[in-house]
């Protein structure tokens, strides 16, 4: 990997610690999308995956994503094969649904499991560039690639950011009590003497002297 995509990577994933709880080993969501086009693209998962995050990566799928890859026929046959080698996490649709639908219920609530979404469904990384906290996976140029934090993820991480440096009402109000232990009862401030408005400046109410003319002082002279 080169030094620039292993920089660009570990920055992203200290992003996701930093702000929203994120640690190793990462839950990796996939689907049968990020299955087709790995196959085509010759990445291998199991090998590729743990090396690009930097090892301890948990690859997870769902039952919803899994039959719907079997019910697309024998053209997604190796994308399916693929996929069932990952461990199930069990999504709770008693009834199957698409795996769009079935993932976005796994990431919806700001993706309280911390998943890194790894698909290639246009309309599902559109749903989750809209979901804080949720980092997306993707094959481009034949290689894994995690995208830059999305604008949502980052409005709400400096939100985060800011509110950490406000007191609470609570901080607040112990902070009070300590200053009053140790600097003793805050006194009340005196109020600012008003300035009289004065009259005029008695300088500025003197007659200017006239100068005198050329003609006067030759008859001075």
């Amino acid at each position: 990997m080169r030094i620039n995509r292993q920089k660009k990577v570990n920055k992203y994933l200290r992003f996701y610690i930093n702000n929203f709880g994120f640690h190793k080993p990462y839950q990796v969501l996939i689907d049968g999308t990020f299955c087709f086009i790995a196959l085509e693209s010759k990445v291998n998962i199991h090998e590729q995956l743990p090396n690009y995050l930097g090892g301890d990566v948990k690859i997870l799928t769902t039952p919803c994503a899994i039959l719907e890859t079997e019910s697309l026929g024998p053209q997604v046959y190796g994308a399916m094969l693929i996929l069932k080698q990952f461990p199930v996490h069990q999504c709770g649709h008693k009834d199957p649904v698409g795996a769009s639908n079935c993932i976005r219920n796994m990431i919806s609530r700001n993706n309280p499991n911390r998943y890194i979404l790894a698909t290639q469904d246009r309309d599902l990384q559109k749903i989750a560039r809209r979901i804080p906290g949720t980092p997306l996976l993707y094959i481009h140029n034949r290689a894994p690639t995690l995208e830059q934090p999305s604008f949502k993820t980052s409005f709400i991480a400096q939100k985060k950011l800011r509110n950490s440096y406000c007191l609470s009402k609570s901080e607040k109000k112990t902070l009070k009590e300590y200053k009053t232990a140790v600097l003793g009862p805050e006194q009340p401030r005196r109020p600012r003497k008003k300035k009289k408005n004065g009259g005029p400046n008695p300088l500025s109410c003197k007659k200017k002297k006239k100068q005198a003319t050329n003609q006067e002082i030759s008859r001075k002279k």
